[in-house]
């Protein structure tokens, strides 16, 4: 039992409540936990999480997320169950899973019209994929419900069910399979020699040659290859990879090939591969192999997948529901090709060959771009600065687990930190994650200050997409601002907003990225980030700033219902009507 991580998610629960004590549905632990899996998993704003929420008559939905730019929709149910309480096959079936599609199906979900809007958009579309995930605070697994989403996962192609126990949610939470020092030895298998293309510096006599082969070799291969990795616990995903793949390690068209019968005989012409990278390839040796059609096979000492994650992630979850004694009758007509390479990272030219291998193969498939926005050196640099300033930014999950235990005692974060601090009427800092800065947290406060307050909340999922609109404006502002201390500042401005609404009794109010949007275009006149340093250069000033855009947003929001009719957990996902804003500001200004 990992009881470390349970503590965690209790001591998040205990910080909503501290935090946000006018959310009413906050006190109880079971909606809290609804809250914590959209702020923490699925990293939705925290001004847009409660309307995500389905408190009751929820037809087996606790909560949802919709991607327009994906055509995807996660139906979510969490439970926080205590060890002793038992999850049942008949609630996985019935609940989790019949419930809640049937009222979606039939156009009779009456808990969010946004939810039923867009499953009506797109649930003929090809490309539509629904997402069923069930949450679960405790370790015990139940065979019998894991059986069923199985079998459910294979007659509905275009669901995807799954389970999260707690050891489950703790590997999403992290992002990351845990570094450790093991190894691991796996065998390729193909029909024959011809259909292995060896490649090696003793024949080639090049200098920039390294040992590898190519190989024509069914599924099941990459199957037993990930099915041993998982077994002994050995991180087969280079790391750089496994950080960013977030909920999106199956890709469904992979997936649908593979179970359809008829065209997974055409799985190799539609793939584009698998590359490793290994430590030690052996040579081939002719052996035949029990019930198939193989004849040759070699092994690979310490494999890393460095381009075809999704490959290997859908193949898994596909031939995982397969009886082990039917795998190659079943796939023995499914084949796929291996890119294998050996590399000795511990060489210094090798191992920038390696970094550009993983870099380049990535550069075409299909992984989110997010995978390689940790490498740009712009925020590497904006890290190490932030770090000398006392503030952490986070690029990737593991950040946090570095930092918490780099700085178990901030007295150096505070030393470089306090005068900021202090100038920002912000809370003392008494831990490391009290300065914690996320990236994609950073890049909306930036598309807030550079675009809009709307954008900034309904465009957060585009701000880690490389060449995205969003991602591209982030990216022009800090190479624009010379001055790191003002983007370091706007975030702080950001900050500062988000204490005070939760300091008040209505929390609807300021909006914080509509502060920021107002900062941009009535204080920086138009979006000046050149004058970002000057209008916050002292508490006075950032004070005026603070209690000015309360005052406005909370009057947007009163305006906003006047004229069209619509609560604030729709307003904040319409565009900002200007006309109201300025009107609103003009009402308050110097009062």
């Amino acid at each position: 039992m990992n009881n470390s991580f349970k503590s965690q998610i209790e001591a998040d629960i205990a910080e909503y409540k501290e935090m946000y004590p006018n959310i009413s549905n906050i006190k109880k632990d079971e909606w809290a936990f609804n809250y914590w899996v959209l702020d923490k998993i699925f990293f939705e704003d925290e001004e847009i999480i409660e309307s995500k929420i389905i408190d009751y008559k929820d037809y087996g939905i606790d909560a949802y997320e919709c991607f327009e730019d994906t055509k995807e929709v996660y139906l979510i149910q969490n439970k926080y169950y205590s060890e002793s309480t038992a999850i049942t096959a008949d609630y996985v079936e019935n609940d989790f899973l019949c419930r809640s599609i049937g009222a979606l199906e039939n156009g009779t979900f009456k808990r969010s019209t946004e939810l039923q809007s867009f499953f009506n958009k797109y649930k003929d579309d090809s490309d539509f994929t629904v997402y069923l995930q069930l949450f679960l605070k405790k370790t015990i697994h139940n065979s019998e419900a894991d059986e069923y989403i199985k079998k459910f996962n294979l007659d509905h192609p275009k669901y995807i069910a799954k389970i999260f126990y707690l050891d489950d949610i703790e590997e999403r939470y992290y992002n990351e399979v845990k570094e450790n020092k093991k190894n691991l030895t796996v065998s390729i298998s193909s029909i024959n020699n011809g259909t292995i293309l060896n490649i090696n510096n003793a024949a080639y006599k090049l200098a920039n040659v390294i040992d590898a082969k190519y190989v024509f070799t069914p599924v099941v291969s990459g199957f037993k290859m990930y099915e041993a990795a998982i077994k002994d616990g050995y991180p087969i995903f280079d790391k750089n990879i496994r950080e960013y793949l977030g909920n999106r390690g199956v890709n469904k068209n992979i997936y649908n090939t593979l179970i359809n019968q008829e065209d997974r005989k055409n799985f190799f012409y539609y793939n584009n591969g698998i590359t490793i990278i290994c430590d030690k390839i052996d040579s081939p040796i002719t052996k035949a192999q029990a019930n198939s059609n193989l004849s040759v096979s070699f092994n690979i000492h310490n494999p890393q997948i460095v381009n075809g994650c999704q490959t290997v992630n859908s193949i898994y979850e596909v031939l995982k529901n397969i009886n082990p004694s039917e795998l190659y009758s079943q796939f023995k007509d499914t084949f796929v090709m291996l890119k294998i390479l050996q590399i000795d990272r511990k060489s210094d030219d090798q191992q920038v060959l390696y970094r550009n291998i993983v870099k380049f193969n990535n550069s075409q498939n299909s992984i989110d771009e997010k995978t390689f926005v940790s490498n740009n050196s712009i925020f590497s640099r904006l890290q190490t600065e932030f770090e000398n300033k006392g503030f952490l930014l986070l690029i990737k999950q593991s950040d946090k687990n570095k930092y918490t235990n780099k700085y178990k005692v901030v007295t150096k974060l505070i030393d470089s930190n306090s005068d900021r601090i202090r100038r920002f009427g912000l809370q003392p800092v008494k831990a490391a994650k009290d300065v914690f800065i996320p990236l994609e947290k950073l890049l909306q406060v930036i598309c807030a200050f550079s675009s809009s307050g709307y954008v900034a909340y309904v465009k957060k999922s585009n701000m880690l997409k490389f060449n995205s609109e969003q991602y591209n404006t982030a990216i022009s502002f800090i190479k624009k601002v010379s001055s790191i201390d003002a983007i370091l500042d706007l975030y702080l401005l950001y900050k500062r907003a988000e204490e005070e609404k939760n300091k008040k009794q209505d929390s609807r109010a300021p909006i914080t990225y509509y502060l920021i949007d107002c900062f941009a275009r009535y204080e920086c006149k138009e979006r000046k980030a050149e004058l970002i340093l000057s209008e916050l250069v002292n508490s006075n000033k950032i004070e005026r700033i603070i209690t000015l855009y309360t005052r406005v947003t909370k009057a947007y929001i009163k305006e906003y219902y006047k004229k069209f009719g619509v609560d604030y957990n729709k307003m904040i996902k319409q565009p900002i009507n200007y006309e109201i804003l300025d009107n609103s500001r003009d009402v308050y200004d110097e009062e």
